[in-house]
C-alpha cells in the first residue's frame, strides 16, 4: 500500500476508532456490497417504464389459466388443514 493511501487509511479510522484490521474487513465488505448492488440493479430506460407504468393502468385480463391458478390457490390456503 502507498504512504499516501496508508495516511489516509489512517485518519479514517482514527474518526471511527477501529483497529487496523477491522476498519480495512469493514471497507472492503462496504465496497463489495456498493459494487455488488450496482451490478445487480435493474435499469430501465423511458420506454420501459412507460409500457411498465401502462400496464399498471391498464392490467392484461386474467386467462383461464390464471384463473384456474387462482381458484386452486384458494383451495389450498382457506383449507381448514394445519
Amino acid at each position: 500500500m502507498d504512504s499516501a493511501t496508508s495516511n489516509l487509511m489512517e485518519r479514517a479510522r482514527h474518526y471511527v476508532k477501529l483497529d487496523r484490521s477491522k476498519f480495512i474487513r469493514q471497507s472492503v465488505r462496504e465496497k463489495a456490497e456498493a459494487v455488488i448492488a450496482e451490478h445487480e440493479k435493474t435499469h430501465f430506460t423511458t420506454e420501459d417504464w412507460t409500457v411498465f407504468l401502462d400496464m399498471l393502468d391498464h392490467p392484461a385480463q386474467p386467462t383461464h389459466r390464471m384463473r384456474k391458478a387462482a381458484k386452486k390457490y384458494r383451495e389450498i390456503t382457506s383449507s381448514d388443514e394445519v
